[in-house]
């Protein structure tokens, strides 16, 4: 008997538990249908809240870079829900884009979005037609625009028979060994942190180059070796910001100077 009793006691007290165990569930499932229902009712909302359009797309960072090209796609976005927009797929699309990897996209609420282009290893612009062609120290294109955009990146001329490519080809030119020298001479002074303070790099009919400050002195060297043996001198003279100066450096070890009017 008292086993009976025992065991209707246990089978009353495992019923009233599978009871509330189906009744949390049933809870459970009616508070995640209500979370899903409000929720889906406030995205609704805010998907569709006028406030949240896109009203303007701003580029930044890089100046060199040439962000007209983006022009098509950031019009595009105008209008759009902010939140609607794939932040990555932008960003993917504009480093396709602008050959390169650096750039990042995020959101300025509640209308804007940033486009951020980062740091492009640009050492110097090469003017060929009506562009002008932004390269690295390998003469590899890193953007293109139509006009010069960066001031602070000095210009290489007097190289014959460079092509207007595309960016991230390689420019190519008639006398590509003194690009590639004009380019080392480049890479040596941004080393120093300097490469702002030239303004164009030339390569004349004489065989040599004149590097041009902007306080309008010249260096003129026969060549990367010559450069070379002078670094120090240059360097000098360049953190010193003197002016008006002509140096001839071609014999090593001497500097023949003489004021520019």
């Amino acid at each position: 008997m008292k086993d009976e009793q025992k065991s209707q006691k246990i089978s009353k007290t495992l019923k009233r538990r599978k009871r509330r165990r189906i009744a949390r569930r049933i809870t459970a499932v009616i508070l995640i249908a209500a979370i899903i229902c409000v929720g889906g009712y406030y995205l609704s909302r805010v998907m569709t809240d006028q406030r949240l359009n896109i009203k303007q797309v701003e580029v930044t960072g890089n100046a060199s870079a040439d962000t007209h090209l983006l022009d098509q796609v950031t019009d595009a976005l105008i209008g759009q829900n902010i939140l609607a927009v794939d932040v990555n797929s932008l960003s993917n699309q504009a480093k396709k884009i602008l050959q390169t990897d650096q750039v990042s996209v995020y959101r300025k609420w509640p209308d804007t979005l940033i486009i951020k282009v980062g740091r492009i290893e640009a050492l110097g612009a090469v003017m060929t037609g009506n562009k002008v062609l932004y390269i690295d120290q390998n003469a590899r294109v890193v953007n293109r625009a139509d006009y010069l955009t960066n001031v602070n990146l000095p210009i290489i001329t007097g190289i014959k028979g460079t092509n207007a490519l595309q960016s991230g080809s390689h420019l190519s030119s008639n006398s590509r060994e003194r690009l590639i020298d004009a380019l080392d001479i480049l890479a040596r002074i941004q080393d120093k942190g300097l490469l702002d303070r030239v303004s164009e790099i030339h390569w004349t009919k004489y065989n040599t180059y004149r590097i041009i400050t902007k306080n309008n002195s010249v260096f003129e060297v026969s060549g990367i070796d010559n450069f070379k043996k002078n670094e120090s001198y240059v360097e000098t003279f360049l953190i010193e910001n003197r002016s008006n100066v002509e140096v001839d450096l071609q014999i090593d070890g001497q500097a023949f100077l003489k004021n520019r009017s």
